[in-house]
């Protein structure tokens, strides 16, 4: 029988707590950061992308904790992996040696362990810091990456290194390092970045010479790196005659373990079998790897059997013990086997004025290189609770708050600021939630910005100081905030004159009669509408669109758009339609209105109904601002984080665009062009071969095969003043 606990779990995105409080799951609903060193807990992590849900599952293990209560914390974790198909990821966790993924869930507040059990409260530490460590790349055939001691004498000039310091990842070349350590390296700090990182690491990249203070201060100093490291052909049996390969099997009626680790040390994926159970021995970290037709019992006893075995082996108690599924290993996991993900055959030369073929989602390639969160968007405030949002809204006119008309809640102006209060009633009649946000739009004065914060402030104020404020940017609104609208935010372009500075302007509203809206997103959490300029070079085979007119609305479907983001389409057009038909009409089956209401046909991107639509695009800012050139990579992106001073690179998988802003120093070119064939060279494991085109464009001067990756994108942004005076 299921755990009564657990009913219901994992069915929205968001993190989910229980505690074994007299040998039972208990759930958690507040103040999820604090931990107590004499209890054990179960965390589940629910992740949405496009309509799909996945999970990642952590039992948190008190320094202090009872045998009985951590072994039942182990138990549980099954049973709710059981009750989630088994497609889960689990991982153990040990007070103090917790994973960084773990942590990641608790970047605003940091983990607080408390001393004692559940009743106690002494003693408080708080962790919101990384464990700084040295990882070594080496390999020739084989690339392994290991941890080394944190110091200078550590680095030899025939290897790569990643000094890993949380949200920043270091990344040094030594000078004779081959081709597929600095490869390996690229895809590790990737990788590492997107899925523990939530994609906020800085990453720098040093080319041995570059002396970064905070890199060679972290080893100890400056030295010139001529030491060598050991053969890599000799490292590597090293490193296969170390690692080792377990299976635990019930086809003879009991439980059996059997050593099945290749003589040559090199494991291969043909060696996992389906029907059982294997444990993956690397020394530093122990993983367990479930089979998709694995019993129940060899499920259950996995990770019993591997803590058993780190005891056997004298291990420290605290090594990381990882539960992975078959079908959902991550890169660690992979790195640990020889061509883990066969490269795939891709067809190219799409035509730029043919869609190729419908797609339903948008969803990362998980064996595409560089997997990990991209622009998904796990942030809901009130995850796993059950309860009622009521929503209040003003707009800022005249710097003053006006209460918006109810029936309008979710159609924010471009040009304006709004103030939004949300309370949070929980089912259980626990105390409400209060949030409040602060939604400024791309166009809104400058004075009214000031205004939203302000209001925002007095409303916190007269609420007695208990609710949260969130100041959100448009286009970078959290999935909290959009779900509020359930799939009907809509941002027109134009505003409310500002009552302040630009006292003499008029209201700006698109007044004709004819509006483009183009609707965008990966899932209904985070897709909305955007008007854009009413012109067919604006649309996209990959989205949908909505286009107003005197007399018809029309929801136009681009061939690769996914379900949401018809849905939402669906949503939008009903809400604009006022007393006007709709006509839902697919690419390519448009009548000759259609194209008179956008000023005639035109070419516009199609790119996205092929290869591109199975891969999100990444952005990544390129900079030498610190005096050294560096790369990391922009999470949730949108055209204002376009930074005219600087170089971005954009990944859309068939073509990988260098966006140089007007103000870019020459060497922030240079580097741009040399990460981005680098990075190519990185991703050829990808499938994508190495002949993919690199084209640059310049601010002010972007084609529309670029601007569709952008929701809303304003022709005119780059040349406004950045301040109104």
């Amino acid at each position: 029988m299921a755990e009564q606990a657990f009913v219901g779990a994992g069915q929205r995105p968001g993190l989910t707590a229980w505690r074994i409080e007299k040998m039972v799951p208990v759930p958690v609903t507040k103040d999820l950061h604090k931990l107590y060193s004499g209890d054990s807990y179960i965390f589940l992590q629910t992740i949405q992308k496009n309509s799909a849900l996945s999970w990642n599952i952590h039992f948190w293990l008190g320094k202090d904790t009872s045998q009985d209560e951590s072994g039942v914390a182990a138990y549980k974790t099954v049973e709710l992996d059981e009750s989630l198909g088994g497609g889960p990821v689990q991982y153990r966790e040990c007070q103090g040696f917790e994973s960084d993924l773990f942590l990641s869930y608790f970047k605003a507040t940091g983990v607080e362990y408390l001393a004692g059990g559940v009743d106690s409260g002494f003693k408080k530490v708080v962790r919101d810091q990384y464990d700084p460590k040295l990882l070594q790349v080496k390999g020739k055939r084989t690339v392994r990456v290991n941890e080394v001691p944190l110091k200078n004498t550590s680095l030899t000039k025939d290897d790569v290194y990643i000094l890993d310091l949380g949200l920043e990842i270091f990344v040094f070349n030594g000078t004779t390092a081959n081709r597929q350590e600095k490869a390996k390296a690229l895809d590790y700090v990737r990788q590492v970045n997107n899925n523990e990182r939530g994609a906020r690491a800085q990453i720098v990249f040093l080319d041995e010479e570059p002396k970064n203070d905070k890199f060679w201060k972290t080893l100890g100093g400056f030295i010139n790196v001529t030491k060598e490291g050991p053969d890599d052909d000799a490292a590597e049996k090293a490193h296969r005659e170390s690692i080792k390969l377990i299976q635990l099997s019930d086809a003879s009626s009991s439980l059996k373990t059997t050593d099945i680790t290749p003589k040559d040390g090199v494991l291969k994926k043909d060696l996992l079998n389906s029907d059982d159970v294997f444990i993956v021995d690397a020394g530093n970290v122990l993983h367990v790897w479930i089979g998709r037709g694995a019993s129940a019992d060899e499920r259950k006893n996995g990770v019993i059997y591997a803590s058993t075995y780190l005891s056997q082996t004298k291990r420290p108690a605290q090594t990381p013990i990882t539960r992975v599924a078959e079908g959902g290993e991550g890169a660690a996991f992979k790195a640990l086997f020889r061509a883990w993900d066969p490269p795939r055959t891709i067809a190219f030369g799409q035509q730029p004025t043919e869609a190729k073929s419908a797609v339903e989602a948008k969803a990362v390639d998980a064996s595409a290189l560089f997997s990990g969160a991209s622009a998904a968007e796990n942030d809901d405030m009130f995850a796993g609770q059950e309860g009622t949002n009521a929503i209040k809204v003003w707009r800022i006119e005249n710097l003053e708050k006006v209460e918006v008309d109810p029936s309008t809640y979710g159609e924010f102006f471009g040009g304006d600021s709004y103030v939004v209060l949300n309370t949070f009633t929980p089912k259980n009649n626990q105390k409400p939630t209060h949030v409040i946000y602060f939604w400024q739009g791309r166009q809104s004065s400058q004075d009214e910005k000031a205004a939203s914060a302000l209001w925002a402030q007095r409303l916190d104020d007269e609420m007695g100081g208990s609710p949260v404020q969130v100041r959100v940017i448009q286009g970078k609104e959290p999935s909290h905030f959009r779900r509020l609208f359930l799939g009907k935010m809509i941002v027109h372009s134009g505003g409310k004159a500002s009552g302040f500075k630009n006292r003499n302007d008029q209201d700006s509203y698109d007044t004709d009669g004819v509006s483009l809206y183009h609707v965008k997103g990966t899932s209904e959490l985070n897709t909305f509408a955007t008007q854009v300029d009413e012109v067919a070079a604006n649309l996209n085979s990959g989205d949908c669109f909505v286009l107003t007119t005197p007399h018809q609305v029309y929801q136009w479907q681009g061939s690769g758009a996914n379900a949401d983001e018809r849905r939402v389409a669906s949503n939008i057009s009903a809400i604009l339609k006022g007393h006007r038909a709709i006509a839902t009409i697919d690419e390519g089956h448009e009548d000759a209105a259609f194209w008179d209401f956008l000023g005639g046909k035109a070419a516009y991107p199609t790119e996205k109904a092929g290869q591109e639509a199975e891969h999100e695009p990444r952005l990544f800012h390129c900079t030498n601002e610190t005096g050294f050139f560096n790369a990391s990579e922009v999470f949730n992106f949108a055209q204002d984080d376009l930074n005219v001073d600087d170089v971005f690179l954009l990944d859309c998988y068939t073509t990988v665009y260098l966006w140089v802003g007007q103000g870019a120093n020459e060497s922030e070119k240079q580097g741009a062009i040399k990460m981005a064939n680098d990075y190519l060279q990185a991703a050829q494991s990808d499938g994508r071969g190495d002949g993919t085109p690199v084209i640059t464009v310049f601010s002010g001067k972007e084609p529309a095969i670029f601007t569709c990756h952008f929701a809303g994108w304003d022709a005119t942004f780059f040349h406004q003043p950045a301040f109104v005076d």
